[in-house]
């Protein structure tokens, strides 16, 4: 027996106060009578009375004391563990696969006969029963592990819905394996609108599947990619995969859009669940590329839908402003994709000036530039809130995880010619130095702007390990072609801040079911993550397409419900019975029967003491 409140017993303190009511009630009254003689008898029956008479004049205190007592055991909530042999598991795998969406002729999805079929092997099952739900997701998921609730297990089959992905049904099935071994008497169920699975494949051993579903019309692109042709580099070769998923043949449409301008149509015969693969060979270079299937009464349009891009960097210009500027033009160009020159401050044009990331060095210009930039040691900068520089002797104190410092050795930044800023409101501290800052990021008027105040000229630097290391850190933090800032943990539910590039004047972002958001200059762009899968995000500059960025989204599988404690993976054989420990709850027994306590002093109160 354990106590879930034990401070709960300090209400049997209440007794006190019902003997102090007891004690307090009325006295009787002095009554003078002519004679004694009809009391003689009661007087003499009082003299000689026993305990039990003693108990029957005291039985209201005494029921009124026990129910305070029995009440505070109640409030205490005891528990009683013992060993139960509890029935084989049930693991339920649901198939979220994009095709789980298609509506049947009767208006009724898939996805919710799977839920129906799911719900009624629950009520099936002896209650018993440990149920376990997984889902076949881009990433499978467990919502519920071996629990006997069947309230938990009926609310995480109806808040399961269908993911613009495919899914992955054989790592979904080993997940419930382990919580529901089939050759241990454990039962796994599949509820999938795929007919080819069976007992035949391995994956699908000792599994019970449930189609649901009826046939439907369906082409869907399997796959999409493009790559530099080897005969003509000049030249991008795509390659387009589709699959009819329908029980009769059509004739699909498929067109390949490079950028803003190239499009290449070709139709395709495509016989009842055959998959064909065309190749456009004649398509240009462009930052993204998009392929796109049509076909009629097809049942599902989210897989209708691929973007590509090339497997190479972007191309990134920067431009070095300053007198002293070649050790940093050294180390930009050894950076992959990076095309650096370096410039005078006398000869630099602001107006004339195209560059994605500027590195300003001892010098800044009165209207920054539409890119990021880069201030190496700066003068007073009113406009970006930057005060004058100062030099101080105090320890630097540097930021984890910062950016710009990793894989950078702090103490091999300093010398004698640092200097440091008061830290800017839009600035994230990397290098500190008291309450001021010797390195500085942050986003201010839409662009990347970073604040470096140690030497980047001196004699020794350019042969120092770290001055490549950072400067590759300062180019892939402020790439203006990379959207999502680096470092941002994406969730469902919580928008995440987008920075596209400064001369950007639209931003578009394609989720994997094929659905798009514009955002123009004034608004603020945002990715809302809501499926795994590619989100695609597109910068123009007009009509022109300027950079394409595929982002990969997988939630991370969460720690089940109740899997704690429970053994996985180690399951027990048929001859011999797992027992396990369950926690049953006994206050509410001892709650009624304080209720029935007060009942019976209530009784005693009105048929004994009240009046006949």
């Amino acid at each position: 027996m354990s106590w879930a409140a034990p401070l709960a017993f300090a209400w049997a303190g209440l007794t006190v106060a019902v003997l102090a009511f007891f004690l307090l009630r009325p006295r009787r009254q002095r009554v003078v009578v002519a004679s004694l003689l009809i009391w003689r008898r009661t007087i003499h029956a009082r003299a000689e009375d026993t305990w039990l008479a003693w108990l029957r004049r005291h039985a209201l205190l005494l029921l009124q004391l026990l129910a305070v007592v029995v009440f505070a055991l109640a409030l205490a909530r005891p528990e009683r563990l013992a060993m139960v042999e509890p029935g084989s598991p049930v693991a339920l795998v649901v198939d979220v696969s994009a095709s789980m969406a298609i509506t049947d002729r009767d208006g009724t999805p898939r996805i919710q006969r799977a839920r129906d079929e799911a719900a009624a092997l629950v009520h099936a099952v002896g209650d018993d029963r440990r149920i376990s739900v997984i889902t076949a997701g881009a990433v499978p998921r467990t919502l519920v592990a071996q629990t006997t609730d069947r309230a938990a297990v009926t609310r995480a089959l109806g808040g399961i819905e269908p993911e613009a992905s495919h899914g992955r049904i054989d790592a979904a099935l080993d997940m419930a394996r382990s919580l529901a071994d089939p050759a241990a008497g454990g039962i796994v169920a599949l509820f999938t609108d795929t007919e080819s699975t069976g007992s035949s494949q391995p994956a699908f051993a000792g599994v019970r599947t449930v189609v649901v579903g009826e046939p439907a019309p369906n082409v869907a692109l399997v796959s999409f990619q493009v790559r530099r042709r080897l005969d003509t580099p000049d030249v991008v070769q795509g390659v387009v995969a589709a699959r009819n998923d329908g029980s009769t043949d059509t004739t699909a449409a498929i067109a390949v859009t490079a950028g803003r301008g190239t499009t290449l149509s070709r139709t395709l015969d495509l016989p009842a669940g055959d998959r064909e693969i065309l190749v456009f060979d004649e398509l240009p270079v462009a930052p993204g590329y998009q392929a796109e299937v049509r076909a009629p009464d097809d049942g599902l349009p989210t897989d209708n839908l691929a973007f590509a891009s090339l497997a190479e960097p972007s191309g990134l210009s920067v431009m070095v402003v300053g007198n002293e500027p070649w050790p940093i033009v050294r180390a930009l160009q050894a950076v992959p994709a990076v095309t650096a020159q370096a410039i005078s401050v006398e000869a630099f044009d602001q107006d004339a000036s195209t560059a994605d990331l500027y590195v300003f060095q001892g010098f800044a210009p009165e209207i920054l530039p539409p890119a990021s930039s880069v201030l190496v040691q700066p003068p007073a900068m009113p406009a970006l809130e930057i005060d004058a520089p100062s030099t101080g002797d105090v320890r630097p104190l540097a930021l984890a995880d910062s950016p710009l410092l990793r894989s950078v050795d702090v103490g091999d930044l300093l010398s004698g010619a640092d200097v440091n800023y008061a830290p800017p409101p839009w600035a994230l501290v990397d290098l500190s130095v008291g309450d001021r800052a010797l390195l500085a990021h942050g986003v201010v008027y839409g662009r990347r702007i970073a604040v470096v105040g140690f030497d980047m000229a001196g004699p020794r630097v350019s042969q120092a390990p770290w001055f490549p290391v950072f400067w590759a850190n300062v180019v892939r933090w402020a790439d203006p072609f990379a959207p999502l800032p680096e470092g941002v943990t994406l969730e469902p539910g919580r928008p995440a801040r987008l920075i596209p590039h400064p001369r950007a004047d639209r931003i578009t972002v394609s989720s994997p079911a094929g659905d798009t958001t514009e955002f123009s200059r004034l608004q603020p762009a945002v990715l809302d993550v809501q499926t795994p899968g590619a989100y695609t995000v597109r910068q123009f500059v007009g009509q022109e397409l300027v950079a394409q960025t595929s982002i990969d989204f997988a939630p991370g599988v969460a720690a089940p419900t109740g899997r704690i404690g429970v053994p996985v993976g180690s399951v027990s054989t048929p001859e011999s019975t797992q027992r396990i420990q369950q926690q049953t709850d006994v206050w509410p027994w001892i709650a009624g029967l304080a209720l029935a306590l007060l009942v019976v002093e209530w009784w005693i109160f009105h048929r004994v003491r009240g009046v006949r």
